[in-house]
């Protein structure tokens, strides 16, 4: 019966041809099956170890290559941060001098390092230690507790115990040495353009910048994210002329319709502390300008003019592929010259990280990052400091000029007194006698 019925099943030329597929399709798969569990059968965990040894063992680096490498090597991780040549000092190992000798200390060399106070070394050492492992070469540090000095010494990993170091390096920190530096804040202006997945991971991680507050109802969830995270928010409104109805106050509007329109804006927006101030128009009256300050300074709002910013980019530099290095570049020449930096950016999400790696290259410089509450805190700590400094100078000045008045009136006090003294001595003398005396007589 069972017989009959595949013997049927196998008349109909349809049912073979599907039979024989299948039975190809079988076969296929335990083939392809059998070679894969060849290939990880024949790649076992001791091959995979030779493997590894070979490709460690065409890496590893001759001696003379380290010798030529790792001085000016480790140089270039230091000027990373902004330290110059005239700070690190570097004393060749003698060749001739035998690896016995008290004089020896390293086989290659060791370099003082002076840093700024500014400057940690554990900052440092990251990077060298980074550089070092790099070269397959391995180091040990010693920290100063008191002084957070460090000294690094280098060896190879095959180095025997008891051997001298290759190198050594000995970082000490010094308020003699001061690098190149500036307070830079940077306002970024069109978070809004941010999707919410963006602005999230933006808040949570960057917290030296200061954002323009957007104030259309459309960002509510926006406005509540910078206000509930802390963020530092700027608002920026606008001055117009007569006919320009688009701004916030215009050339047309008197001190009433002035103050009203600040008192709705204090009302509205009463956490926010600063404005940006944008003038729309050419020639706006210098009384419409004064009027707005005057009544926002009133109600304790901070005023930055937006023609005080600083200009990173230029229209031709914004549409470059190098922008950034460019602003870079812009932040050194400009900071050199003023010392303080503010200005707006326009930096879109997919350009950020490209931004925030030129950011992360200038902090490693030295040049401060911080958002424009913290730059107005610094600006004003530094102004007092300096007042303080020019008023102790100014007093100093005034001690020394009536301390020298004093010795010129003493050294006439006892220039008269020796001469007073002279005079009494010669009149008291034995035998000298008065003129008049000898007349008389």
């Amino acid at each position: 019966m069972v017989i009959s019925k595949i013997l049927h099943f196998f008349k109909s030329f349809r049912n073979r041809t599907i039979f024989a597929i299948s039975l190809l399709i079988i076969a296929a798969i335990l083939l392809i099956s059998k070679f894969i569990l060849n290939n990880e059968n024949s790649d076992s965990p001791s091959e995979k170890k030779e493997t590894k040894d070979v490709n460690i063992q065409e890496q590893k680096l001759s001696k003379e290559q380290i010798s030529i490498l790792l001085s000016p090597g480790i140089d270039s991780v230091l000027h990373n941060f902004g330290l110059t040549d005239e700070w690190i000092t570097t004393f060749q190992t003698d060749k001739n001098i035998k690896a016995s000798s008290t004089k020896k200390e390293t086989e290659l060399f060791v370099k003082n390092v002076l840093i700024p106070t500014d400057l940690t070394s554990i900052e440092v050492n990251a990077d060298i230690n980074s550089y070092i492992t790099s070269l397959g070469l391995t180091s040990q540090v010693n920290e100063d507790i008191t002084t957070k000095d460090i000294t690094i010494q280098i060896t190879n990993t095959d180095t025997l115990t008891g051997s001298l170091p290759l190198a050594k390096i000995n970082i000490e920190h010094s308020d003699k040495v001061s690098r190149e530096s500036a307070q830079i804040c940077i306002i970024i202006n069109n978070i809004n353009e941010y999707t919410p997945e963006e602005i999230d991971n933006l808040l949570l991680s960057k917290n030296e910048f200061s954002f323009v507050f957007p104030r259309n109802l459309d960002d509510i969830n926006l406005q509540n994210k910078l206000l509930h995270g802390k963020k530092d928010v700027i608002i920026n409104l606008t001055i117009g002329n007569k006919d320009n109805y688009e701004t916030d106050f215009n050339a047309s509007m008197d001190d009433k319709a002035i103050l009203e329109r600040v008192k709705n804006f204090t009302v509205d927006f009463p956490t926010v502390t600063t404005v940006l101030l944008s003038l729309k128009d050419q020639d706006i009256p210098a009384k419409t300008i004064n009027s707005v300050t005057l009544q926002l300074t009133n109600y304790k709002i901070r005023i930055l003019p937006e023609s005080s910013l600083t200009v990173l980019l230029t229209a031709a530099e914004k549409d470059s592929k190098d922008k950034f290095n460019m602003m870079a570049k812009n932040i050194i020449t400009k900071g050199k010259l003023a010392k303080s930096i503010v200005s707006t950016v326009n930096v879109t999400s997919e350009d950020f990280t490209g931004f925030y790696d030129k950011i992360l290259y200038l902090k490693k410089l030295g040049y401060k990052f911080c958002n424009y509450s913290e730059y107005v805190s610094r600006k004003d700590a530094l102004e007092k400091q300096q007042k303080e400094k020019e008023e102790k100078l100014k007093e100093q000045k005034l001690k020394e000029q009536k301390q020298k008045e004093e010795e010129k009136k003493n050294k006439v006090k006892k220039t008269d007194l020796k001469k007073s003294n002279i005079k009494n001595s010669t009149n008291n003398k034995p035998g000298t006698k008065k003129k008049t005396d000898v007349k008389k007589k």
